[in-house]
């Protein structure tokens, strides 16, 4: 390593080539060697003897102290001091020394993270943090050697200020990570002096993070004990193989029930010891458990009761809080809270890597566990934790769908998100006692003192096969891309494995694909289907942490074992697993990982001007009480109301619980979507007829879509309020509905009752909850693009809205739909172009009634829309041809099939006055002379002319087409190809309507009513 610092400082190498090398060198020790013998200029002869010096120095200090501290200095070199009794020393970056060479190590070992080539990445961002928040320099040893500064061979970090800006170097590359801690530490960060001084952008960066940052982290609080609930189909008469044997696990259960009271009596005073106070008893109590059945019978009960009291601790809860309390209001409410979870938490995780412990109340089941000393009762305990554990790990978690924005669905989210939660902290609880349990017999102090020794241990337990097979579940859940669950609670079995376990070939192949899993989480790779952020983080942290531990041997990650290719595995057919869903937020990373909260206690020692032992602060909290202390004043309704539901369903099966939740789920999620489709939709209603009144009135143009937006909104939000009272109304009327259709029968009409009540108050609780922080939104959503659809439907000419767009004042939109009229013009166009049957057609009535339809419509634009115009005028030009062509069939006596002639041209004069008046986008008129139009005229026998040079008259009288267009497509027509008869008939039709032109008026009207057949227009020509 010196000889490539070396040769990157003199401009050798470059800083990529460099970290490649560091990246080689972490599986081959031999190569340090190498790269010294290419570099001509360098200076280190012995690089494998200094490691290993290196290697023994860490493991003495390691010896003599568990927690890690700063890295030995150089013999003579000052050594940074966080000493809480002395002065800061100021930091001038003007005063650094050696600035390119502490730049140059600054990015380097900022790759070295970045590429994970180190083994644990928050214990490396700790030891940053402590060079920035260093006090002052105190020298170990003087020394007579005082080289140049600008020598490469002058020892770096000789100062504050070098120490200090190597600090703030790193934390700019690492400004990543820093955006995703909680808001106390970038918090904390961004006000620090030092920072500010050395890198304003920095700083600028960091605060923006903490103004934009919503991760609140609550620190942990035990809940409250409670006893697990009797068990009908386990715990009943029927589940033992006697009377005696039921009645002792009764005995036996109020037992273990007495121990735990007395320990939470007794186990916080000082002096008082576990084994002393309660070890005889427990153990008196194991011996009763005789037979097979009744340990496993309280090895479940065991099991429940850890779960029930350790899995998921509250963040911080109060409970509900009394009258007094609430009369301070929410913001001094709060601050109580957060005082309470200051005073009742633990202080400090024992500095950033700690050893594997049992906070709180997993210090009991430890201390159960090690006094009962029963081989019976640790292999029951194995046995059902393995089984739980399975169960769990292979639970169908649900995924959340990135693209649904609906707003309900963000209430199944963050539910989803909470049982991820649950289901990850169970299973690492699970985990961490079997692997306690199962390696507890062979946990020593140290190591085995002979190679010959752990050669025989090894060869003895190589035969032994794992209480889990970990390493098939880890293969499982790396291929399913459920890493983010199963590795978690992996690291928690491990962390109890004793020194021989990693040497172990089973373990260590499950070590080394940890190794190389930690190597792939690259935390800059962001691409579509990569894992989460946040699911990278907490893996790295917690493989981190395991890679830190005693028993795991230190060269573990720096040693080659097997292809790194063996990883690279296919997860093609499971892209859409758990690690590519955020189901990791930073709450969970820090219950996870406590140990990350020692950055912000580090950087508040700085603040406070103290320092603890592990680099924490010391708090300086004086509790006082008020004047006056009398009784307690009474819990609200609300509170008395929760306490009682637990209650009842402490004293009932666990599906009567289970089954009124869901119903709660189910009809909050309802009643948010019932509010939508009624409240919210007359809202909609109401906004789009407030738009309608303020395009026609006369003089205003509408003004600004942004402007109407906010008038309608503003006019509308606060009768959002009534989603309220209409939501209790609901969830009052669905939810016992419900309750009572999915319960049994035979359900007691008391407990029905009970049931039903609290279905009602936690449905109408978790509607309202959403309606309150989202019916504003939902509301201004839905007007939005009512206005939207509105303004497009009348179209971006301003000046035609006060004429012609839009309905008049006194409609009532009870016009047919645009998308039912065009299916029903489509059918009688579809009639007309066959097959059909010979019974099938329409009637004239029929179609004067579709024609009217469409004027209606027409004339109310609710839910007209251009392209659904466009549509409706070329279906009516096709219809026109239909009819000119006599090609509808017309339903009637057998010689009846045809349209009368005055029925067609009262037909026509509707689709004329129609195209003049109604329709507000062009009509392709010319489709009425196009080739395929005017050949259904080839197919009739005989061939009839005068509605089409009828029609022809019209549309010029109307204005609707210009005589020279009419020309030109006549003139195209005749290019065509006709047969020979029909083309003279073309012919004659084209020389009528041009000599038209110079007839005089009345006689084109008289021809008109007249009416007259074929033979007569033909011989006028």
């Amino acid at each position: 390593m010196a000889a490539v610092l070396e040769s990157l400082l003199r401009e050798e190498v470059s800083v990529a080539a460099a970290v490649r090398w560091i990246a080689r060198s972490t599986q081959s020790s031999e190569q340090d060697e190498a790269f010294a013998q290419d570099q001509p200029n360098s200076g280190c002869r012995s690089l494998q003897e200094e490691r290993e010096m290196l290697r023994k120095e860490r493991s003495k200090q390691l010896q003599q102290s568990p927690a890690l501290a700063c890295p030995i200095p150089e013999l003579g070199s000052p050594l940074p001091s966080r000493t809480g009794s002395l002065t800061a020393e100021p930091a001038d970056p003007a005063r650094v020394s050696s600035r390119r060479r502490l730049e140059l190590i600054a990015l380097v070992y900022s790759s070295c993270i970045a590429e994970n080539l180190v083994p644990n990445l928050f214990l490396e961002l700790f030891f940053i943090l402590q060079l920035l928040t260093v006090r002052r320099m105190v020298a170990a040893k003087d020394d007579d050697l005082e080289p140049s500064p600008d020598s490469l061979e002058s020892p770096l970090f000789q100062s504050v200020h070098d120490c200090v800006f190597f600090a703030v170097q790193v934390l700019e590359h690492q400004f990543q990570i820093l955006s995703y801690l909680d808001k106390g530490t970038l918090k904390l960060l961004a006000e620090n002096d030092r920072l500010l001084c050395f890198s304003p952008a920095l700083q600028g960066r960091l605060r923006a993070a903490y103004e934009g940052s919503a991760a609140k982290v609550s620190l942990q609080m035990p809940p409250p004990t409670h006893a697990v609930s009797f068990q009908p189909e386990t715990d009943n008469r029927a589940n033992f193989s006697s009377d005696r044997a039921f009645h002792t696990f009764k005995k036996q259960r109020d037992v273990f029930y007495e121990v735990l009271r007395e320990w939470e009596d007794h186990h916080e005073e000082p002096g008082w010891d576990f084994e002393k106070g309660l070890g005889s008893r427990i153990r008196t109590m194991m011996g009763q458990l005789s037979a097979a059945c009744s340990h496993s019978h309280f090895v479940r009960l065991f099991q429940k009761q850890l779960l029930q009291m350790c899995q998921s601790p509250c963040p911080g809860a109060l409970g509900e809080a009394p009258d007094v309390l609430s009369a301070l209001g929410a913001d001094k409410l709060g601050r109580l809270r957060r005082l309470q979870e200051r005073l009742v938490a633990p202080q400090s995780s024992g500095g950033p890597c700690p050893p594997p412990t049992f906070p709180g109340c997993q210090g009991f089941f430890r201390d159960f566990i090690l006094s009962a000393s029963s081989f019976q009762f640790n292999q029951h305990l194995m046995d059902s934790l393995s089984l739980k554990i399975r169960e769990l790990n292979g639970l169908a978690l649900p995924q959340h769908e990135p693209g649904d924005e609906d707003g309900e669905s963000d209430v199944d989210w963050q539910g989803e998100r909470r049982q991820f939660a649950v289901v990850l902290l169970s299973l690492r609880l699970l985990a961490k006692f079997l692997g306690f349990v199962a390696f507890l017999p062979y946990r020593g102090p140290e190591p085995p003192p002979t190679r010959e020794l752990q050669d025989s241990i090894l060869a003895l337990r190589s035969q032994v096969p794992p209480v889990l097979d970990v390493q098939t579940l880890l293969w499982q859940g790396l291929q399913a891309r459920r890493a983010v669950l199963t590795v978690p609670w992996l690291v928690e079995f491990l962390s109890f494995a004793d020194h021989i376990v990693p040497l172990l070939e089973y373990y260590r192949s499950i070590f080394c694909l940890l190794l190389h899993l930690h190597r792939s989480l690259v935390l800059s790779k962001e691409s579509k289907g990569e894992m989460c952020f946040l699911n990278k983080l907490l893996l790295l942290a917690v493989l981190g942490w395991l890679f830190q531990i005693p028993t795991v041997p230190e060269d573990l990650f720096f040693l080659e074992e097997g292809q790194l290719s063996a990883f690279n595995m296919d997860t093609v057919a499971s892209e859409h697993g758990l690690d590519s869903m955020p189901v990791v937020d930073q709450q969970l990373l820090y219950t996870c990982c406590p140990y990350i909260g020692e950055l912000r206690k580090l950087l508040a020692s700085w603040v406070s001007g103290s320092s603890g032992r592990s680099g924490g602060f010391v708090r300086k909290i004086t509790p006082t009480t008020t004047t006056g202390l009398g009784a307690q004043p009474p819990q609200t309704a609300q509170g008395l109301q929760a306490q009682l539901a637990q209650a009842f369903f402490h004293n009932q099966p666990p599906s009567l619980r289970r089954t009124v939740e869901f119903v709660a789920e189910r009809i909050g999620s309802n009643c948010v979507k019932h509010i939508k489709v009624t409240l919210v939709a007359d809202l909609v209603r109401q906004a789009e007829l407030l738009l309608q009144e303020q395009l026609v009135t006369p003089g205003q143009e509408g003004g600004d879509p942004t402007q109407l937006l906010e008038i309608l909104c503003s006019q509308l939000c606060p009768q959002g309020a009534q989603a309220l009272t209409q939501g209790r109304e609901f969830c009052r009327k669905k939810s016992p509905e419900a309750v009572r259709a999915l319960l049994p029968e035979e359900t007691p009409a008391a407990v029905l009752s009970s049931a039903e009540n609290i279905a009602v108050g936690l449905a109408t609780e978790k509607a309202c909850a959403w309606l309150s922080a989202n019916i504003t939104a939902l509301i201004r959503r839905e007007v939005k693009a009512a206005v939207s659809r509105t303004l497009r439907a009348q179209g971006p000419e301003p000046a035609a809205r006060g004429e012609r767009r839009g309905c008049s004042r006194a409609c009532e939109h009870h016009a047919p739909l645009p998308s039912h009229l065009i299916s029903e013009i489509k059918d009688v166009l579809s009639l007309a172009a066959g097959p059909r049957d010979p019974e099938e057609g329409v009637s004239s009535e029929h179609l004067e009634l579709l024609l009217g339809q469409l004027g209606q419509t027409l004339r109310c634009r609710q839910f007209l829309c251009p392209p659904a115009e466009q549509h409706l005028a070329k279906c009516s030009v096709e219809l026109a041809s239909l009819l000119v062509a006599d090609q509808i069939p017309v339903l009637g006596p057998p010689v009846q099939h045809r349209l009368e002639k005055g029925q067609a041209r009262r037909l026509l004069y509707m689709l004329l006055s129609l195209w003049k008046e109604d329709f507000q986008v062009p009509v392709p008129l010319q489709l009425l002379l196009s080739p395929r139009n005017v050949g259904l005229l080839a197919a009739t026998r005989p061939r009839e002319w005068d509605l089409l040079l009828f029609l022809l008259r019209e549309l010029v009288e109307r204005g609707l087409m210009g005589r020279m267009a009419i020309e030109a497509c006549l003139g195209s027509l005749r290019e065509a190809q006709w047969p020979g008869d029909f083309s003279e008939e073309l012919a004659t039709l084209f020389n009528l309507f041009l000599a038209e032109s110079h007839m005089p008026q009345p006689q084109l009207r008289a021809c008109e009513l007249v009416q007259p057949n074929r033979g007569t227009v033909l011989a006028q020509s």
